[in-house]
């Protein structure tokens, strides 16, 4: 085998090892790679919803999650609790828990749905009485 040979395969084989490294890093950075290892904190963050003009953060509190406001227009919101006992259900995907309904003064029954990287779907109260919200992901 010739030099030349020699040296275009020491050539090809580093242009490979380096199309890999690469390849590497790209997957490192991109959505899929950042996804959480428990798929139940993927509400883990902090949300905004589309009817209030509030920032939540959503917690991993002991095996359940909850929300509270870190940012609202009215002051006396900071800090109060606005979601409680969420639980992950792996069969459907979907998180059960309570959302405080501010015309009601109470607390209902609510099921969250992801709808992309960046939302989800939140049903509250049930049956005539239910309202669905989209939240998206501030951080």
């Amino acid at each position: 085998m010739s030099l030349a040979h020699r040296i275009l395969g020491l050539l090809n084989r580093y242009a490979l090892c380096a199309s890999v490294l690469f390849a590497s890093v790209a997957l490192a950075d991109s959505p899929v790679a950042q996804q959480p290892a428990n798929p139940a904190d993927a509400i883990v963050g902090v949300w905004k919803p589309s009817d209030m003009d509030v920032s939540v953060q959503i917690a991993n509190a002991g095996g359940q999650y909850t929300g509270v406001v870190l940012k609202a227009v009215n002051p006396a919101m900071v800090n109060t609790g606005l979601l409680r006992g969420i639980v992950f259900d792996p069969a459907s995907g979907t998180w059960r828990g309570e959302v405080f309904a501010m015309k009601r003064g109470a607390f209902v029954p609510m099921q969250i749905r992801m709808t992309a990287a960046n939302g989800f779907e939140m049903v509250a109260g049930s049956g005539l009485m239910s309202k669905t919200i989209e939240w998206g992901r501030l951080q």
